[in-house]
């Protein structure tokens, strides 16, 4: 699940080498607080190593994850704005051992995945369910299909906290990596018309993260074919 960054009016970032590839980044927030420590085996590649804190704003600790090469290695731990817990789990080389959940009054309560994806509000709910709705709407640009021009078109979108759809775009890396120049305003026809597709999508039940909605990134791959 890749949550999407919130936007901030205003943030510093500190970014730290200890070699040349490995560091730590602290990110603050516009009040000048602290907001996050993330140490990194490498930075570029977002490896992460050690442990990562993040904070409210007040400077109370708001989570605190153990990392090695990149992998969930140890605690993961939560905490409410007044600093009794919310979560703890345990991991081995990122693979989910056992976890705890607590509420408000600091008693345990039925634990729940800190990660939740959003769920289409048709079908299944599941990939498959959003990817038939899409293609529920999507047409075959004619132009494309003159010149027999086939291939699967990325579409990035943002699922908000509410459950909603925005931030509707094609992946533009794949069209760079894969299309031949001369097909590329085809191609570009076909995004348009995946992108279509998306933004007639229904709600979503909202991801969750810790148990409170989020934005969450989510991708639908959309294959045209001539048969």
């Amino acid at each position: 699940m890749k949550v999407t960054s919130e936007k901030w009016a205003d943030h510093r970032v500190e970014t730290t080498y200890r070699d040349s590839v490995g560091g730590s980044v602290r990110v603050f927030y516009p009040s000048g607080k602290l907001r996050s420590y993330v140490p990194y085996l490498n930075i570029r590649r977002h490896i992460h190593h050690g442990v990562s804190s993040y904070y409210y704003e007040s400077g109370q600790v708001r989570m605190q994850e153990d990392y090695v090469g990149g992998k969930l290695h140890g605690q993961r731990l939560t905490f409410y704005p007044d600093g009794k817990p919310r979560r703890k789990e345990s991991y081995e080389k990122g693979v989910f051992v056992s976890g705890e959940c607590y509420g408000p009054d600091g008693a345990p309560i039925a634990f729940f995945s800190y990660d939740v994806m959003p769920v289409y509000s048709e079908g299944a709910g599941d990939k498959d369910a959003v990817m038939q709705a899409v293609m529920e709407n999507v047409h075959y640009p004619l132009e494309a299909m003159c010149r027999h021009v086939n291939g699967v078109v990325r579409i990035l979108f943002v699922v908000d906290k509410n459950g909603k759809v925005q931030n509707v775009r094609p992946d533009k890396k794949t069209l760079e990596a894969e299309v031949p120049a001369n097909l590329r305003d085809v191609y570009e026809e076909l995004q348009k018309a995946a992108m279509f597709g998306v933004r007639h999508l229904k709600a979503f039940t909202p991801g969750k993260q810790d148990g409170e909605p989020v934005d969450v990134s989510y991708t639908v791959p959309v294959t045209f074919r001539i048969k």
